[in-house]
């Protein structure tokens, strides 16, 4: 397993971990180390978005000192989906209806679906799990820079694992405030985040299944055990209160 020290790695103390605003420029360099999908992570982008932005594709291999353009891929996403930041899903009217039987108010009845293209992939494969057995002592807010997932206390020495099946698609420290991070990228919607860990016992492009071992857990500044969670739909932050179970 690929083990990372966290001895350098202490910057992250005085930060936190929140979604950083766009450059002026509308333009982001890559960094060593850093993938397609931490650079969206990092913006709170659709990866697919970015990606076709600056029309890199699968399996998105970005190299250092590479420009990718930021603004192109929030406008497309804005455009595509207003209310991406939205917990209800997009209401689609059936085009199919035939002329004989006309649609009426039965339209504020139908049930709320998603569209027909999204419905293979908007759906964890697996139940969703906790990252690790613990107390929650921070909650989700999604206004300003506040916390973008949940902070969870934990015992020390504690595995962080995979809360459901994926792919990790990042695992490193180099996005400032997450500490030693791993992102797993779950199908084309949904992303999990893991931070703050003491080590990353798992490397990038490795399958993962829920329950699986992901890093041992570690914390920020004083704050330890601890664990930060996060969870992304189409890039935007959600409460992971609302998708682990009760």
């Amino acid at each position: 397993m690929l083990h990372y020290s966290d001895k350098n790695n202490r910057s992250y103390a005085s930060n936190n971990a929140s979604v950083s605003s766009i450059p002026s420029s509308g333009i982001h360099r890559v960094q060593s180390g850093e993938t397609l999908f931490s650079i969206a992570f990092r913006y709170g982008l659709d990866y697919r978005e970015l990606a076709k932005a600056n029309r890199i594709d699968a399996p998105y291999t970005i190299y250092p000192k590479q420009k990718i353009r930021l603004e192109n891929s929030r406008e497309s996403a804005v455009a595509a989906n207003p209310k991406a930041t939205s917990s209800t899903p997009l209401i689609v009217q059936d085009t199919k209806t035939t002329p004989s039987k006309p649609a009426t108010s039965t339209v504020t009845k139908t049930p709320v679906i998603s569209p027909k293209s999204d419905t293979k992939d908007s759906k964890i494969t697996s139940d969703w799990f906790w990252p690790v057995d613990g107390k929650v002592t921070r909650g989700f807010s999604n206004s300003g820079v506040s916390s973008k997932g949940i902070d969870i206390k934990a015992e020390e020495g504690a595995l962080v694992t995979a809360a459901a099946d994926g792919t990790v698609v990042y695992a490193g420290s180099g996005l400032i405030g997450y500490g030693n991070l791993v992102i797993v990228k779950h199908n084309d919607v949904y992303l999990s985040a893991y931070a703050y860990n003491e080590r990353i016992l798992v490397k990038e492009k490795q399958h993962v299944r829920a329950g699986d071992s992901l890093a041992v857990i570690g914390g920020k500044g004083e704050d330890r055990p601890l664990l930060h969670f996060e969870v992304r739909r189409d890039g935007q932050p959600i409460d992971p209160l609302d998708v682990l179970p009760k």
